[in-house]
């Protein structure tokens, strides 16, 4: 067996069984940080836009371990009997054996795929990613808050609309940052991800009682005339040629705040386009059960009001 103090990888970590009461095995150490993956240029240009178009985090036999099983756990889902030891959210977004479906998904997701299957364990340590995620937090120790597969396969898979993800969380101030990992090539065409820059710190785009902080970096930046709010609800209606695509290569990734307005487009093309999403947020943040009662990843663990989200389903990643 391998030693508790260190992460698995290679053949003990592929025989590991996965336990929704233990979804990581042991406690892992997190890997060594790249000492500055960031410039202070774009460590200002992230606080600025709210987003940050990075680069490859994966190598080739890194990326095709991914694809490759997740193909396998696909797979597996549509001919599944026995779901007793996966985690309840992992059930949630994607055809599986006996699902009925009326209609066309806007997307297909896997939740906490990282609790089901070790390659993806060891996907939410990337050290180039974890390495930037802190240093855009200001070198704050991070948590992984959940991970998922978002694809759009083609010809089942329509337009996700405009959105912020922070207020669908059951989580106390918008401190979390979001890596978008590109599985395959991601294009306009084929539903790459587009933002609104610097809508994350602009008034108008947020509720009016929106936390925005100096310590969060997010000091009320507006982008043009108009109350507190009042782009709240107008924004989800906008069209892709509102905001800037973000196209990536398999294995570039991007960074998002959780505040910043995004959406993607149909995949219009034969092409398959698949991304894994690493969100984290900053070592103490506390629950908030009222912003998201329901939340398929803490809806089944019954914290209290104003815990600490800590423990192994919320595992330290850097």
């Amino acid at each position: 067996m391998p030693d508790e103090d260190v992460c698995w990888s290679g053949d003990a970590a592929r025989a590991a069984p996965a336990h929704v009461s233990d979804p990581a095995p042991g406690h892992c150490r997190p890997p060594a940080l790249p000492m500055s993956p960031l410039s202070p240029q774009e460590i200002a240009q992230f606080h600025r836009d709210g987003y940050l178009r990075f680069r490859s985090v994966l190598d080739d036999a890194g990326l095709e371990r991914l694809r490759t099983t997740l193909d396998r756990v696909i797979r597996e889902e549509l001919h599944r009997d026995d779901t007793s030891d996966l985690p309840p959210e992992f059930a949630y977004g994607h055809n599986r054996k006996g699902s009925a479906r009326g209609q066309v998904r806007r997307i297909h997701q896997y939740v906490n795929i990282w609790k089901v299957v070790p390659e993806f364990r060891e996907a939410i340590r990337l050290p180039l990613v974890v390495g930037a995620v802190r240093q855009l937090m200001g070198d704050r120790p991070l948590r992984l808050w959940h991970d998922q597969i978002i694809s759009k396969p083609p010809e089942d898979n329509e337009k996700f609309a405009f959105h912020h993800d922070f207020y669908f969380w059951p989580l106390d101030r918008p401190s979390m940052i979001t890596c978008w990992l590109a599985l395959d090539d991601a294009t306009p065409e084929n539903g790459c991800m587009h933002v609104v820059p610097g809508s994350h710190r602009d008034p108008r785009f947020q509720p009016p009682d929106c936390d925005l902080a100096d310590d969060l970096h997010l000091s009320p930046a507006p982008l043009g005339p108009g109350e507190p709010g009042s782009l709240y609800q107008e924004v989800r209606t906008w069209d892709a040629d509102r905001a800037r695509p973000v196209p990536l290569r398999a294995g570039e990734c991007m960074f998002h705040h959780c505040l910043n307005y995004h959406m993607t487009p149909k995949n219009v093309t034969d092409r398959q386009r698949r991304a894994l999403i690493l969100i984290y947020m900053p070592d103490g943040t506390r629950y908030n059960h009222d912003r998201s009662p329901a939340h398929p990843c803490t809806t089944y663990l019954h914290l209290e009001d104003g815990a600490l989200m800590a423990g192994d389903f919320f595992p330290v990643c850097g």
